[in-house]
């Protein structure tokens, strides 16, 4: 699909100042992590990994796998894995299909991915395939509420947006639709901008 190609393309060309972009949302991410809570003993999946800012906020100790589908990203992941001493296995893959097995992750990480890919439902049902029963999926992106009609800046400025980084305008909750995953705990960050969630198989 022409829209996925033009997603690798652009995130080749924000490899080398993604974490510089990034930086505003941070406070986002890592609070996302403090109510995922993993722990040192899990092992963990990161989907659409990016340069790697997730290892900063993972145990010592701690036992991952950092997916990405843009090989610039998985590069510069292993070697932010290799300065922080985290041992993970970072990989290129496409995130709605994913070479893992099934049941394999205590946490799953979706961190500012859902509003980039082009069919986030089946990430999601990926999601849902590899996260063992009694694990969790940890969710960190700007959704909408479905019941409510996005407000007009974001409507305004999503076409430009979805061209540039990603979809202002998604909820969350459809995408949940088609998977086990049902929504633990859910709260607003950022300025309520960007929202923080944790989902678990039913």
């Amino acid at each position: 699909m022409l829209a996925e190609r033009w997603n690798l393309l652009r995130y080749r060309l924000y490899a080398p100042v993604y974490d510089f972009f990034a930086t505003p949302v941070e406070k986002g991410r890592r609070r996302a992590y403090e109510v995922a809570d993993p722990k040192p003993d899990e092992k963990i999946l990161l989907v659409g990994c990016g340069t790697g800012i997730g290892l900063e906020h993972l145990p010592d100790g701690s036992e991952a796998v950092a997916v990405d589908a843009v090989p610039n990203m998985v590069r510069r992941t292993r070697n932010r894995a290799a300065n922080l001493e985290v041992d993970t296995e970072a990989v290129v893959a496409d995130g709605h299909r994913l070479p893992l097995k099934e049941d394999t992750f205590d946490v799953v990480v979706l961190h500012l991915v859902l509003s980039v890919l082009t069919r986030p439902e089946e990430l999601l049902a990926e999601a849902d395939r590899v996260v063992s029963e009694d694990g969790r999926v940890s969710i960190y992106d700007k959704f909408v509420d479905p019941d409510s009609p996005p407000p007009f800046p974001r409507r305004l400025l999503n076409p430009l947006a979805r061209l540039v980084f990603s979809d202002l305008n998604r909820s969350l909750e459809p995408m949940l639709e088609e998977t086990s995953l049902r929504i633990e705990s859910r709260e607003d960050v950022l300025h309520d901008l960007f929202t923080v969630t944790v989902a678990r198989p039913s």
